[in-house]
């Protein structure tokens, strides 16, 4: 072989070795923006959930504070609160205890609020008990003073949904 034949066969391997390198390097590029583009989708749609949550949360809260400051200003009897609360949250009811005299509403299970009343009476044309002369609104869950727990009645404890 002469020297011309083998630098014809050298310039062949060396434009199929560069074909091959920029097809191979646009094959990369496609690879890398497919990966970044799937990656920043799915961290948007993660992002855009927990946003979600939290101002579904914080309008909760909200509407839990509402509910306890329009309570204690408004609010005589269990059956007023439970007016009140159906105007807050229509799909949600609250629980009396006759037993602890209080009222329970719980919008979510770190969102609730314990009102407090003075004595228990009895509507004369119903026979049904109710709680009455509001004296507190405990908010320490709204504030994150304390953790939620669901207590189950006692044997002797009455609880009745409004």
């Amino acid at each position: 072989m002469n020297i011309k034949n083998i630098a014809i066969a050298l310039s062949v391997l060396l434009v199929a070795v560069a074909a091959l390198l920029l097809m191979q390097k646009g094959n990369y590029v496609d690879q890398a923006t497919e990966h970044y583009n799937k990656t920043t989708t799915n961290i948007f749609k993660g992002s855009s959930k927990i946003v979600e949550y939290v101002g579904s949360s914080i309008d909760v809260n909200k509407m839990v504070w509402a509910l306890a400051c329009e309570g204690i200003q408004t609010a005589k009897s269990s059956q007023d609160m439970a007016k009140l609360e159906a105007k807050f949250f229509p799909s949600t009811k609250g629980s009396n205890s006759k037993a602890k005299m209080t009222r329970h509403f719980e919008a979510s299970t770190f969102y609730f609020i314990d009102s407090k009343f003075a004595k228990v009476d009895t509507d004369k044309k119903t026979d049904v008990w109710y709680l009455n002369n509001l004296s507190s609104i405990d908010v320490s869950a709204l504030l994150g003073l304390v953790t939620p727990t669901v207590a189950a009645p006692s044997e002797d404890e009455e609880e009745y949904e409004e």
